[in-house]
């Protein structure tokens, strides 16, 4: 079958309807704290068992884009992040939206969403195993190096680059609690059942962008709406807004697509990355965090480029990168189908319908977030805080229980929302506890495999050429943020 009869049958077929289903349950899910796409796919996979493979893994990829695009709603409309990749998206989103530039700021989200996603489904068709070639040349000497790159590199995005490094190194002991990696020993220094697992980030990451923000809202006037009522209603980018976020756009994709090649990286890192390589290259880096939407294309378009990304190492090689590649093999396996090499060969025909089905969700997605979401979430999320902010509690812990089915999680939510409370009131920044509690355990992992790999020798981190680079990337890091602030010190 050719390209055009692969597209009839599935425009003709139950397939679009669960397409549309499944993209608009992602994007649902994605606006609201605590929902994550993760637990979208989780819903839906059991409910493929009994469609054919192309309608069931559709509808599983099709949430996944619509989860990781939905997190630009809350992002920007109440400053709460909806999921981990959106983090880097409320540092710009938010303050535009409590000028009024809420619908403004959604509406070039949805448009980086859509580019984002469409840089990278080009990648995936056309060089998933050449580029899945390079996932594999990573080894645990290279992946260490990108994390402690990644670690230094947040700490500089903010406005005390000290006070961050301490944040980095409490987050990575948090990280190392629970078990052993390496060889299973418990790690529990208090003693406390519920931390006998560990932390696990994404309950940790509602509590101190979400609960922490409803403790400082508390203290506000609750007969007022969080963010005021947009002025502007316009969602479709201009020609003007286009041509001055091209360079943005493209870099970010690239970004998103490289980072989501590499196993167990994931969107949070590609986002902070993007973020920051749009900030150094803008003339007014200082309006970066107060307002600038090209903060907001940075993230929003590094984040669904990383999808693309992701499934070029799960369908060329069989490898998952994150939870929801997980997820999507699971599906894969359940119908039948093996990722690798020889999918491309002996399934040509689900692999472009895949693709399609792809394109028809980011197109589905752009409409239903600059047309009907554009008009309900800001009308739900205006509401005054007296209404919006118990609604906003139950659903972090109903998404924090749902994530392991634990009551443990709710508790962990709980004190990283105090937690997150007080480093506000103190002027620490959350954003690198963040960061090592997504990437610790990896790092962790990759670090002491690397150790035992060179039999204890440090020298493979700094001799093999990518790892080499990215230690480079670190010091360059270190001095541009450091030496601005001797410059202000000496004068």
């Amino acid at each position: 079958m050719d390209f055009l009869s692969i597209l009839s049958d599935i425009i003709l077929s139950p397939t679009l309807i669960y397409v549309l289903i499944g993209t608009v349950l992602g994007v649902i899910f994605g606006a609201i704290p605590g929902l994550t796409a993760t637990l979208a796919v989780v819903m839906l996979l059991p409910l493929t068992y009994g469609m054919d493979p192309l309608t069931g893994i559709a509808m599983l990829l099709s949430a996944y884009i619509g989860g990781i695009s939905g997190g630009v709603v809350a992002a920007i409309l109440i400053g709460m992040p909806g999921t981990p990749s959106s983090v880097t998206t409320a540092f710009d989103g938010y303050p535009l939206a409590k000028k009024g530039m809420g619908t403004y700021a959604l509406g070039m989200g949805a448009m980086s969403n859509l580019i984002g996603s469409l840089v990278s489904l080009v990648f995936l068709i056309l060089l998933a195993p050449q580029l899945a070639k390079l996932a594999l040349s990573f080894t645990p000497f290279e992946y260490t190096m990108v994390m402690l790159f990644a670690f230094v590199m947040v700490a500089g995005l903010t406005g005390d680059f000290y006070k961050s490094a301490i944040v980095t190194v409490f987050g990575l002991i948090l990280a190392s609690w629970g078990f052993d990696p390496i060889n299973a020993a418990d790690r529990n220094p208090l003693g406390l059942e519920f931390l006998s697992n560990g932390i696990p980030a994404v309950p940790a990451m509602i509590g101190l962008f979400v609960i922490s923000r409803v403790f400082v809202e508390l203290e506000t006037d609750q007969s007022t709406p969080i963010i005021p009522k947009s002025k502007s209603k316009r969602t479709i980018p201009t020609i003007k807004d286009m041509k001055e976020s091209a360079t943005n756009f493209s870099r970010s994709s690239l970004i998103g697509t490289a980072i989501g090649i590499l196993p167990g990286i994931g969107s949070s890192l590609a986002t902070f990355v993007a973020y920051d390589q749009a900030k150094k290259s803008s003339k007014k880096p200082e309006t970066f965090g107060k307002g600038n939407i090209q903060g907001v294309v940075a993230s929003e378009t590094s984040n669904n480029a990383v999808i693309g990304g992701a499934l070029i190492p799960l369908l060329a090689l069989g490898i998952p990168g994150d939870g929801v590649t997980a997820l999507l093999l699971g599906g894969l396996q359940m119908h039948g189908l093996q990722p690798g090499p020889l999918l491309f060969t002996n399934q040509p025909e689900f692999m472009t319908g895949l693709f399609i089905s792809f394109f028809i969700s980011v197109v589905i997605m752009y409409i239903f977030m600059v047309t009907i979401g554009a008009k309900i979430f800001p009308f739900v999320l205006s509401a005054k805080k007296v209404y919006l902010l118990p609604i906003v509690l139950v659903m972090s812990i109903a998404g924090s229980y749902n994530i392991g089915f634990r009551v443990e999680d709710v508790w962990i939510m709980a004190i990283f929302g105090v937690i997150g409370y007080f480093m506000d009131k103190w002027n620490f920044s959350t954003l690198p506890l963040v960061i090592t509690l997504l990437l610790g355990a990896s790092f962790e992992k990759y670090l002491r495999n690397g150790l035992i790999q060179s039999g204890g020798d440090l020298t493979p981190f700094f001799t093999r050429p990518i790892a080499l680079l990215f230690f480079i990337f670190t010091l360059l890091t270190i001095f541009f943020v450091i030496k601005p602030k001797k410059k202000v010190k000496n004068a």
